[in-house]
């Protein structure tokens, strides 16, 4: 295995461990639309560690933060696709 493809793996695992958590503490995703709006806010929060918390100041640097958030959003759109597209509600 190359170095390439076991960070991709690592990666993988903490979102994995992500989505497991998130799974824990929140009800599945209902709609795509509720999805979108969770997808929504985390690219949100990602783009607030970016533009507004970070500066060139280097006791400024946002890039832990920011890699949180987009483990946090990968979660979210995995979760979006595990709740509303391979297991839609049944149509009422």
């Amino acid at each position: 295995m190359s170095y390439e493809h076991l960070k991709v793996n690592l990666l993988f695992n903490e979102v994995k461990e992500e989505v497991f958590r998130a799974g824990t503490l929140f009800a599945p995703m209902n709609s795509p639309h509720e999805a979108a709006f969770v997808i929504e806010e985390e690219w949100e929060e990602y783009r607030q560690e970016v533009f507004k918390h970070n500066t060139s100041k280097p006791d400024r640097d946002t890039r832990p933060r920011q890699r949180e958030e987009l483990i946090q959003l990968a979660a979210m759109c995995m979760r979006a696709i595990l709740d509303t597209i391979d297991n839609p509600k049944e149509a009422k």
